[in-house]
Order: structure tokens, then C-alpha cells, then sequence
């Protein structure tokens, strides 16, 4: 368990204010008056392990830094122009994403005068590249979306793509299908990708290979996600379109553990099943001893096969989840709605359980498609090209992920950079085009 005591005392002496708002679950967290820059620099330290202690309790804002000064965590900044003179653009702000939102620095603050040289823009690169091996798959959803095309990519131009992010400056690669264990690429590009110093995902349903392969691959993976779809035999089996496999899939998640994955997530599309019997599926969470249970809220629309009335959610829905999911003790697992939803749905207290739009819609990682190109998110299926770098820097994708369209409450939320407005895919899906906005805004 996190000592929030231990926390707020190294704050206190590293010059950092904070302020608690209870009934919010929220967090403030800024410097206090100091133009020493390498007590600041020090202060940045802590702050990034504060907002990794905060997060499972509270809502965490940084107030007035420039995004720039901590661009790991720019979604928790609040910063925004003041009255006053124009403020200065330095040479960082050219391949900021958010350059159109910030003001700029305080032409007489210390980030100005005296620690230019520590200032980065915001996602020059995308944060994490998502590779699909393969369409290929053993099970038969009833929430897939995919079409289960023959397309794969050869091994060489999969290690150009790493080699493509290396030089970029990406820092996470992902591995995902389909079911990436149906690809003999998997295990190839999991060693290069370690080698090359990526911080490596997958995603899987972890019935797809037999243990010997689990087992290689392993220990070439910082962080595995595995789908869960069901609480038991008979409701994974419905899911899934296949029967028989529950057992395997809890014994090959506990060989993840044992193999040497850091980090165990499981995902679980939001289903009706989910909301009506929520205790059930999270005693499962936590006897796989799980790091993270993810919940997501259905981006298909249409395009599942089957099972639409169970995946037809209304925001009532969402609500009802959110308040269970607040409901539970701060512990493992990490219990979170991992996909867009607009913020403003939930009150501000049930907000720390959302991750917000950041990981959708382009914001801050692309997918390369079986098909050779890159496309923004795995719903969105807009080719972007086939070099990384004009992926990233498209004008597609920066309209993608404007926010001047955006209600003007929006745009004073301080959830705004978490939100982003919730789901683009959705708004399209909705006949209005991306920026439409999300239904549920």
C-alpha cells in the first residue's frame, strides 16, 4: 500500500504546495515561490512519482508548469494563459501537440530565463507504436470488429517499423492481432524490440499458443493485456464463440505471472453481463492476482458480429459501472475505464477511475495495419501513409485531434486533456464526421 503520508511529506520538502479536495477525490499539486532552478529541477522528480503514487486515490492536477517542463504528464497540467503580456515561443513549441492550447512560457519565469535546455514539446513522436501481427484469430467474438483478412507483413518490414520508432523516439511498441501468438513474427520482433530499449506490450487472448511458446515469449514482455470476456466457463464460452478454453486461459495467465511479465492487465469489453454481475467478475480479478482490470466501453458501433443488444450501452450504463467501480476498496487490482468516455458523465470523484481518451483517436500512438500502412486508432481506419514520421505529423491527424470544436464548457474543464472530448470514432459513427463529438458529450 502507498504511504500518501510519506508522499505529501517529500512535497512539503521539495517545495511543492498541494491541496486536497475531498469531496472531488482530487489533488492540486504546484511549486511554491522559488527561482532556483535545480531546486525545481529536483521538485520535477518528485512530482512524477507522486503522480504514480496519487493516481489510484485521487484526481492529480499540476498546476502552472509549462506542459514542456513535464511532457510525461501533460494530461495532468493545468496551464493556461494569463491577463497580461504576450507570453514567448521557443524552438521546442514547433513540434509540440498542444501548441495551438498552450500560451507559451512566462517571458520573466525561471522556465524562460534559466531552463530552456530542460524543456521538451509535447509528443514530437507518438508514445507507443501499435504493430498488428496478424487478423488471424481462434476465437470468434461476439464484440470483434475485425474482418479476419489474410494480409500479414513480412519480418522485414515489421523490424523497419522499429526501427523507424527507435529513431523517432517512441518509447512503448505493441504487439497485437487479431491474435499475435498466430504469428511466427511475434517472438522475433519481441527480442528486437527489447533490444533496441522499447518498453514492450501485448495483447492477447492467451489460448492461442501452447505453453512452450508462452513461455519464450514471456520473458521478452514488460506488459501483457489478456482479454477476459467472461466470469466462467458457460460466459466466456458465449463471448468467445468457443467453449472449453476457460481453464486454459486462467493457467496460461498464471504462467504470464510466473514467466516474467512485469505488469498483467485484463480487458474486458462493457456488456450487460458485466453490469449485472460486476462482483463476480472482479472476484476473478483479483484471485489471477491482476495488476490492472480494464473496462471498455464498446467502440464497434455496428460492425460486431453478433450480441448487439448486450454491447448496445446507454450512458445510465456507464454511470451505474462507474459507481461500482468506486465502490472498491483502493487495492489490486487497479480497476479502470480504459476507453473514451466524456468525463463530465460521472461526478468528479468517480474521475481517477477513468483513463480518458489519451490512448484512442490518434492522441498519442498510431497503428500499423496488416496492410502496410499506418492508421490512427484501430477503429479509425484511415490510411495515413506508410512512413511513421508523415503518419505522425499528417494533417489528418492533427484535425484528429484538435479541440477548438469543442463546447465551450469543454474547454474550461480541468478534466479537458484527460477527456479530450471523449470518443472521435464514436462521432463519426454517429453520421457527423470526427469531429462531430462524442453522442454522450
Amino acid at each position: 500500500m502507498i504511504n500518501q503520508k510519506h508522499i505529501t511529506d517529500n512535497l512539503k520538502a521539495a517545495g511543492i504546495g498541494f491541496l486536497v479536495t475531498a469531496g472531488d477525490n482530487a489533488i492540486e499539486l504546484s511549486l511554491l515561490e522559488t527561482a532556483d532552478p535545480l531546486r525545481i529541477l529536483k521538485a520535477r522528480e518528485i512530482l512524477y512519482r507522486a503522480l504514480n503514487g496519487l493516481e489510484p486515490f485521487f484526481t492529480v492536477y499540476i498546476k502552472d508548469l509549462p506542459f514542456c517542463f513535464m511532457p510525461d504528464a501533460w494530461d495532468h497540467i493545468l496551464y493556461r494563459k494569463k491577463s497580461g503580456p504576450a507570453c514567448a515561443r521557443i524552438a521546442a513549441c514547433a513540434a509540440c501537440r498542444l501548441k495551438d492550447f498552450c500560451p507559451g512560457l512566462e517571458k520573466k519565469s525561471v522556465f524562460s530565463r534559466s531552463l530552456r535546455a530542460e524543456l521538451s514539446p509535447v509528443l514530437a513522436a507518438p508514445n507507443e507504436v501499435v504493430i498488428e501481427l496478424t487478423k488471424k484469430c481462434n476465437l470468434n467474438c461476439r464484440v470483434c470488429f475485425s474482418d479476419r483478412r489474410s494480409e500479414e507483413r513480412p519480418l522485414k518490414d515489421l523490424s523497419a517499423i522499429l526501427r523507424q520508432a527507435k529513431k523517432m523516439g517512441v518509447k512503448n511498441i505493441r504487439f497485437t492481432g487479431g491474435e499475435p501468438f498466430l504469428s511466427e513474427n511475434l517472438v522475433p520482433l519481441l527480442k528486437e524490440a527489447k533490444a533496441l530499449g522499447f518498453y514492450t506490450l501485448v495483447n492477447t487472448n492467451a489460448v492461442a499458443a501452447e505453453k512452450k511458446l508462452l513461455k519464450k515469449a514471456a520473458r521478452h514482455i514488460d506488459n501483457v493485456l489478456v482479454s477476459l470476456q467472461g466470469r466462467d466457463n458457460k460466459t466466456e464460452g458465449e463471448a468467445t464463440g468457443t467453449t472449453g478454453l476457460f481453464t486454459a486461459k486462467l493457467a496460461n495467465i498464471g504462467l504470464f505471472k510466473t514467466g516474467g511479465v512485469k505488469i498483467l492487465r485484463l480487458g474486458t469489453v462493457i456488456s450487460k453481463d458485466v453490469l449485472n454481475n460486476f462482483p463476480a467478475y472482479y472476484r476473478l480479478a483479483v484471485r489471477l492476482k491482476a495488476d490492472m482490470w480494464e473496462l471498455y466501453r464498446p467502440m464497434q458501433g455496428d460492425r460486431s458480429r453478433n450480441g448487439k443488444k448486450e454491447f448496445r450501452l446507454k450512458k445510465e450504463d456507464i454511470k451505474q459501472l462507474s459507481k461500482s467501480v468506486a465502490s472498491l476498496k483502493t487495492g489490486s487490482p487497479r480497476v479502470i475505464i480504459a476507453n473514451p468516455v466524456p468525463l463530465c458523465l460521472v461526478p468528479a470523484a468517480e474521475r481517477k477511475n477513468f483513463l480518458g481518451a489519451a490512448f484512442d483517436d490518434g492522441h498519442t500512438r498510431v497503428v500499423y495495419d496488416t496492410r502496410g500502412f499506418f492508421k490512427p486508432s484501430y477503429y479509425i481506419e484511415k490510411n495515413l501513409g506508410f512512413s511513421l514520421k508523415k503518419a505522425w505529423d499528417s494533417r489528418f491527424l492533427k484535425d484528429l485531434n484538435r479541440l477548438d470544436y469543442l463546447p465551450g464548457r469543454c474547454k474550461v474543464c480541468r478534466d479537458l486533456l484527460k477527456c479530450l472530448g471523449g470518443s472521435r470514432a464514436l462521432g463519426k459513427d454517429g453520421g457527423s464526421g470526427y469531429l462531430a463529438g462524442d453522442p454522450w458529450l
